[in-house]
Formats: structure tokens, C-alpha cells, sequence
């Protein structure tokens, strides 16, 4: 039975406008008929549609042409990739004939252009048309690109903001001159000329704008994106931009919130208030691995009731450190050890049943098999290397015993060792990759089962990202620290205890 050929199709749209003028179903429509004429049948997951950028220096890494050639990998029958026009699929020569190349060369799939059907042959001319198609349409990229930049600067240079509305203003009737808004611009404009006249600090000047209808129906600010908007000269009637376009201009045409005496006032306090914090780790503090992880019951109603590690001194020996977790809204406190220990001990009550063993190693082997996965796919790769390597060296060996190629016989054996040598390297390879896999296996076994016998101690000493996903596995409701310091958990996770749905609700703590 012939096997069916497939195709996958890629329908793109360089702007908004194209988009709703139907652009991509006319690509669409394109690249179907051209399918039925190359006799090839297009999944229904293997078209690529949207608007991703195909201008030059950001497509030897694009992802919708990675997640395609993946595709091509997997689904060995698809045999063409059909663009509807050569700027379609690339603005860049360079970069077209590195992914031409890349798909025809490595997985045998020909990029196919619709429009023009005499691209598509193997032959110099053909090649040489597609490189000019593709130099055109970096030609038309860069234009257009230019005169962005050109139109931006010319409405910056005149005094207007071509760009989104900033915070306390709205888009105005006339292009590129913002209106203020009439809620949020008076209520801007009185907290910076408080913070610039001394009457409050900037922390305080946060604190009011936080509390006021300027943040009505949007997230409060912080002080980072605070300070941002306190220095912006936008609001002492300065049009300025240092990107791609370098203007700065100011006689801006909008209505100004403050003067420029005020704002370079502004600007020296923030310049004073130096930031002095790094903000929160990325992995957690290891020394206090349960900060945030632990509720106050007392402190149910607040938003930041949560025990959170810190290190004290007792005002006279700062040598001498407490480690302690304290709770952020009523500040009662727990010692590192007291509270390591009562979490330890909700694993121990909590033990799992010899059936909850079995099906939590069932679990991790699951988990295991999708990672070896990725590994059985690099050594089908090599395999598959070996095999073209392997039919090379079959190719070459005839062509030897060929008279005519005689005056090339010793270059032809010299290439057939070549050849051989890199297949020894292969297998190599390969036995590599089962023995790590068989290695890999072992170890994961041995983690699983000291994990099981010990997950208290474990979930203490684990990263932060693995800590967050057993709390949310084994106590899905968290733990919590009773009006005695007990800690406690509302829920144990039925698929842990194997227990029955009425016994899980037992261990709920009434109220919650």
C-alpha cells in the first residue's frame, strides 16, 4: 500500500490590517490547491497560522519554524513545507536559504512557494530568483521599518506622543496629543507635587495613589513602576524616547501635570531614595525552606498572614543570630527548629499505605517515561545517522569497482574510512546513551523510594519549585499554625492516603 504524502502549510500576516482584510484565509486557500496539485494531503494540525516576524536577524531561531521542523521529524511522511510567497515565510535571503536548506537536507522536506512555481526547481537559476525574492523583501521590511521610524520622530520633533496613553492621560482627539484624564490626571498631579514640594515622601505619596481611585479597577503600583512615572518628564510637558527612535523634545504639545522646576526636583529625591532591596530570591531562602508556605489561623482575613523566616539579634551581641519564622501580620513568632519540626511531623502522620506506595511509584515511572522519551528520540536520530552513514559507504564501495572512476579511486577510499570511522563513533554514541539511560533509571528509583520513607525530611531539603509541587500533591489546603503555635493541615490528599472521600473530609478543621 503507497504511503500518503504529507504537507504541512505555513499562512502568515505582517499586520492587523491584513489580517481582517482575510489575508491568511486566501493563504490558506493557496496553499490547499497547491497540496492537491503536488498530490499531498495537509493535516488538520499541520498549518501555521498568526503573526510572527519574519524580518531579518530573528529567524535562525523562530519558533513557529522549529516547532514545523520538529513536526517534520515526528511525521516522517510530510514530505513539503508550502508557503503562499517567498516574504511570507522570510525577509532575509541568508536566513531563507539556511532554513531551505535546513529542512531539505536534514528531514528531505522541500519549502514549496505557491505563488511561484518557477522558485520551486532544482535548479541555479531557480536558486538564485528565491535569494533575490527573499532580498526584495528585506528591502520592503527595512523601508517600512524607516518610515516608522521616520514618522515617530517627526511627531516627536513636533511635540506630539505617537505611543500609548501614559498613566493619568487618555488618547486625545487630535494624533499623537494625549488628553488628561479627568479622574486619574488631577489625582497624579497632587501627589507629585506633594512628593516635590516635601509635604510626603514618595513612600507615602505610593501609599495615597494606591488608595485612591487612580488605581480603581487596575493592580496597585509598586515602587519600581512608582518611580518610573515620579521621574518621567512626560508630565512636565517633555516629549522624550531614547530606543530606536532618540528624540527628546520639550515643548510637548499636551497639557503638562507639573513644571520642569518640579520635575527635576522629582527626579533629585527618587536619585536619593536609592533602592535597598534585591527583591525575593528566585529559588527561596534555603534556610527557612517553608517561608510563605505556612498560614497564620489568626490571620485568616489578611492578605499577608503567612509565616515568613528571618534572623534576629537580641540588641546587644548582633553576632549572635535567631533563626525564627514570624508572621507578617500579627508578628507572632516560631522557632526555625519548632517549626521545621511540626511540619516533619504532618509527613509522619500522614504515611503512605503500602497500595499508596505502588501507585506513587507507578506515578514517578510515568513521569520517568516521558523524560526517557526525549532520550529514545535522540537514539532513533543517531540510529537514523548510522543508517545514512551506512548506505553511503554501500554507494561509495560500488562506485570503487566503477572504471570510470579510476583517477578518483583513492579519494573515494579515503572517504569510505572517513565514513566508517564516524559510524564507530555513532554506536559508540548509542551504547552511551543506554547505559546512561539504564544509570539514570537506577539512581531515580533510589530517590524515589528515600523520598517515600522520608518525605517530611526531603520536602525540606528540596528546591523550592519541587517543595511547591508536593505541598500542592500531599496538603493541597497548605498548613496552618493554630492560636497554640500547632501546626496543622485542613486536607490530606486522598491520592497519598488511599483514604475514602468521607475520611479525608474528617481531618478538616471546622470553618475552613
Amino acid at each position: 500500500m503507497t504511503k500518503q504524502v504529507l504537507a504541512i502549510a505555513l499562512c502568515r500576516v505582517s499586520s492587523l490590517e491584513q489580517l481582517q482584510n482575510n489575508s491568511l484565509k486566501n493563504q490558506k486557500d493557496i496553499v490547499i490547491k497547491t497540496a492537491e496539485v503536488l498530490g499531498a494531503n495537509i493535516p488538520s494540525d499541520g498549518v501555521w497560522a498568526g503573526q510572527v516576524s519574519s524580518k531579518v536577524g530573528v529567524n535562525f531561531n523562530r519558533k513557529d519554524l522549529k516547532e514545523m521542523f520538529e513536526y517534520c521529524k515526528t511525521h516522517t511522511a510530510v514530505r513539503y513545507l508550502i508557503v503562499s510567497e517567498v516574504d511570507r515565510f522570510m525577509r532575509s535571503p541568508d536566513e531563507q536559504t539556511y532554513w531551505i536548506v535546513k529542512f531539505g537536507y536534514e528531514i528531505n522536506v522541500k519549502v514549496w512557494f505557491a505563488d511561484k512555481p518557477e522558485l520551486n526547481d532544482g535548479t541555479h537559476e531557480a536558486s538564485l530568483l528565491r535569494y533575490l525574492d527573499g532580498w526584495r523583501a528585506g528591502g520592503s521590511n527595512k523601508e517600512r521599518i524607516t518610515k516608522s521610524i521616520n514618522g515617530q520622530t517627526a511627531a516627536l520633533q513636533e511635540g506630539r506622543y505617537p505611543f500609548a496613553p501614559k498613566p493619568g492621560y487618555k488618547k486625545g482627539y487630535r494624533s499623537g496629543i494625549q488628553e488628561l484624564h479627568e479622574v486619574r490626571g488631577p489625582i497624579l498631579q497632587e501627589t507629585l507635587v506633594k512628593i516635590a514640594s516635601h509635604l510626603i515622601t514618595p513612600s507615602q505619596g505610593l501609599v495615597e495613589l494606591n488608595k485612591s481611585k487612580f488605581v480603581e479597577g487596575r493592580a496597585l503600583y509598586k515602587l519600581d513602576k512608582f518611580r518610573k512615572i515620579v521621574t518621567d518628564p512626560f508630565y512636565a510637558g517633555i516629549v522624550s524616547v531614547d530606543k530606536q527612535v532618540k528624540v527628546r523634545n520639550e515643548n510637548g504639545l499636551h497639557e503638562p501635570l507639573i513644571t520642569k522646576e518640579q520635575h527635576y526636583e522629582l527626579v533629585e529625591i527618587m536619585n536619593s531614595k536609592q533602592k535597598n532591596q534585591t527583591g525575593p530570591r528566585k529559588n527561596g531562602n534555603p534556610k527557612y525552606p517553608v517561608s510563605n508556605l505556612v498560614i497564620c489561623a489568626k490571620c485568616l482575613a489578611e492578605t499577608n498572614g503567612r509565616f515568613v523566616g528571618l534572623d534576629l539579634h537580641n540588641g546587644k551581641n548582633r553576632a549572635r543570630v535567631y533563626e525564627k519564622y514570624r508572621c507578617r501580620a500579627c508578628k507572632r513568632y516560631l522557632t526555625k527548629d519548632e517549626l521545621h519540626s511540626q511540619v516533619e511531623q504532618q509527613f509522619r502522620a500522614s504515611p503512605i499505605t503500602k497500595d499508596g506506595l505502588d501507585d506513587f511509584l507507578k506515578s514517578l515511572e510515568l513521569v520517568w517515561k516521558e523524560n526517557e522519551g526525549q532520550a529514545e528520540q535522540e537514539a532513533v536520530r543517531v540510529r537514523h545517522q548510522i543508517k545514512d552513514l551506512e548506505k553511503s559507504v554501500e554507494q561509495k564501495v560500488e562506485a570503487v569497482t566503477d572504471p570510470s572512476n579510476a583517477s578518483v579511486k583513492d579519494d573515494i577510499l579515503v572517504s569510505i574510512e572517513k565514513k566508517k570511522a564516524e559510524i564507530v563513533e555513532l554506536e559508540e554514541r548509542l551504547e552511551q546513551l543506554k547505559a546512561d539511560a539504564d544509570n539514570d533509571w537506577q539512581e531515580f528509583l533510589r530517590y524515589a523510594y528515600n523520598f517515600a520513607d522520608n518525605m517530611g525530611r526531603t520536602f525540606l531539603e528540596t528546591s523550592k519549585e519541587n517543595r511547591l509541587r508536593c505541598k500542592q500533591i500531599i496538603f493541597p489546603a497548605g498548613f496552618y499554625v493554630d492560636d497554640n503555635k500547632k501546626v496543622y493541615t485542613p486536607e490530606v490528599s486522598p491520592l497519598i492516603t488511599l483514604l475514602s472521600n468521607d475520611k479525608v473530609q474528617m481531618v478538616r478543621v471546622t470553618r475552613l
